[in-house]
């Protein structure tokens, strides 16, 4: 059976196909659109994975796409804005708060309906284009990043969490799922009490953009204690065991007013903290309730990987899996497991690896360089030749074989350096053109994870994926201080040989010059672009960033005289 999921249109759009059953290619449309998070149908996407796969359009059975039909979501999206006339279930508003939430609402439901028209109208038209219109077979949204979280997890059975911003009406969702018979929902999270839009909204009262920047709350949260704060952030939330209510969540005036009072560190610490706090006792409660011991997550919240850490700390939980493509880019991927879901023709499994994008073609690299007349040097053994500088203090931007899928670096699309040199964040994310506020990723030899990071058992398969952070251990910190936070904590690649042998060879072999099995890995792209996905991206990128050294599969390029120069200086004067 051959499945074209198409992720959400709404937000970094994406097409999966799955080939006799099994998930064959994923290509996020800003990879190849060169377009931040792209909005739309993913039409480039789609026909590359085809082309690739060798199938036409006429070859695929059914399209799944993880959002109802238009009426029927505006439906949904004025259902929630009535509920909020009513009487509240836990506290009433005051007066004038009460007037610019239902104002605000109001007008957010006006603008969701019209975005909601205009994205399923372009998918249907798109679909009719390439004659797949009938085929189409909605999912719905928590549906879908259930299924991507439990299918994709390699748990017999486990609780299932989806926690987003908006979808089908909620913002978020609790169910139980075992192999035999699938996922079974217990609870929903009705919008508008949303955590994603809770930490949306601190987002962009400290001057970032909300839904792109969240990550740097997180690695700010960590410069500070929250203090008084938390008490006042707390008190916007009504809890009881298994529920709760964000009370006043379209009025953004009270975090606006934090913002001016207190430092952005305290607020992010307070915001971040309240998060932690309210997801960990609504999961804990159902952990509770079903015994359930292993828990699957995905939506956009699980992309915060501090709140990860503190769900698989919650009193009898085991183990604990992050879909690795969390967020919306996740639930085409979602879509097509759960269609497989209803036909019994998928189980839960592990992913092989997450390389899930065509390769290069042969010989496309090379006739990129000698298009561009750039001097190379073809490495016998790149392994060996890239440990060579890395031992030697270089930053090495690698492009190899098939792209990643999900919002993480893992190797093959990753700019490289040692985690000696705690300096690094500064002066990297500078010629990278970034600001950024949590340390670069550590990628470590699986190994060697014990002797890293604290507590990491039950999560090492998450944790291939950059997906939750761990305590770090002494050896960790003396060793490799450019990747541990100020909170002493870091989020980890454990690279396993079978997975992902090549990056597994350089790590192996800089540990062999230099008896460290972590290096820095951090995604190969420029401030606000997407990671890089073809050899002319890596290419431009690396001119742009004056990176001194740059793989593209075998073949090795140097950088200027000028950077190799100062990068010589300051890797001696480092020594």
């Amino acid at each position: 059976m051959n499945v074209l999921g198409i992720s959400a249109l709404d937000n970094d759009a994406t097409a999966a196909l799955f080939v006799g059953g099994r998930l064959r290619y994923v290509i996020a449309e800003e990879r190849i659109s060169r377009e931040k998070l792209h909005k739309g149908f993913p039409g480039r996407a789609v026909a590359e994975i085809l082309d690739r796969a060798g199938l036409r359009p006429a070859d695929i059975d059914v399209v799944a796409y993880p959002f109802s039909p238009w009426p029927k979501e505006s439906r949904q999206i004025l259902a929630a804005f009535l509920c909020e006339l009513g009487p509240s279930l836990f506290a009433p508003l005051p007066l004038g708060s009460k007037f610019v939430h239902l104002g605000r609402h109001a007008l957010w439901t006006r603008e969701a309906i019209g975005f909601h028209r205009r994205f399923h109208r372009e998918l249907d038209r798109e679909l009719a284009a390439l004659g797949l219109l009938a085929n189409k077979e909605i999912v719905e949204h928590h549906e879908a990043h259930a299924a991507a979280a439990f299918y994709t997890s390699n748990f017999p059975a486990a609780l299932v969490v989806t926690v987003d911003w908006y979808g089908s009406g909620l913002a978020g969702s609790v169910s139980v799922a075992d192999a035999e018979c699938g996922i079974r929902r217990i609870k929903d999270i009705p919008f508008p009490h949303s955590m994603g839009m809770f930490y949306a909204g601190v987002t962009a009262a400290l001057g970032f953009t909300p839904n792109r920047h969240e990550g740097k709350i997180v690695g700010l949260a960590a410069y500070a204690r929250p203090g008084e704060l938390l008490e006042q952030v707390m008190a916007r939330f009504r809890q009881r065991p298994g529920d709760f209510r964000w009370i006043g969540s379209f009025d953004n005036r009270f975090t606006r007013a934090l913002c001016r009072e207190y430092p952005r560190e305290q607020v992010a610490a307070a915001y971040q903290t309240a998060l932690e706090r309210v997801v960990t006792e609504f999961v804990a409660h159902y952990v509770r309730q079903t015994g359930m011991k292993r828990v699957a997550l995905a939506g956009g919240v699980f992309a915060n990987v501090k709140l990860n850490q503190r769900v698989y700390e919650i009193p009898g939980v085991e183990a604990v899996y992050v879909h690795p493509g969390m967020g919306d880019g996740g639930t085409g991927v979602g879509a097509g497991l759960a269609v497989l879901a209803r036909r019994g023709r998928v189980r839960p499994s592990r992913f092989e690896n997450l390389f899930l994008a065509p390769p290069t073609r042969d010989g496309e690299v090379e006739a990129l360089l000698r298009a561009e007349a750039v001097a190379y040097e073809r490495m016998a053994d790149p392994a060996e030749r890239i440990a060579e500088l890395l031992a030697a203090d270089h930053v090495v931007a690698r492009y190899a074989g098939a792209m990643e899928y999900g919002p993480r670096a893992l190797g093959n699309r990753s700019i490289l350096y040692p985690a000696t040199d705690p300096t690094v964040n500064d002066w990297l994310n500078h010629r990278l053109g970034r600001s950024e506020f949590m340390p670069f990723a550590p990628a470590t030899l699986i190994e060697e994870a014990a002797r890293c990071y604290v507590n990491h058992r039950g999560a090492e398969y998450t944790a291939e994926f950059m997906t939750i952070t761990f305590d770090c251990t002494d050896y960790m910190k003396k060793t490799s201080p450019a990747a541990v936070h100020v909170d002493g904590t870091a989020r980890p690649q454990l690279v396993h040989s079978e997975r992902n042998p090549g990056f597994y060879r350089i790590l192996a072999a800089y540990r062999a010059r230099t008896g460290i099995p972590t290096l820095i890995n951090t995604s190969f792209n420029m401030h606000e672009e997407p990671i890089v996905k073809t050899p002319h991206d890596a290419l431009r990128a690396f001119r742009q960033g004056r990176l001194p050294y740059l793989v593209l599969d075998d073949f090795l390029v140097a950088g200027d005289v000028d950077d190799l120069v100062e990068e010589a200086a300051r890797g001696a004067a480092r020594r």
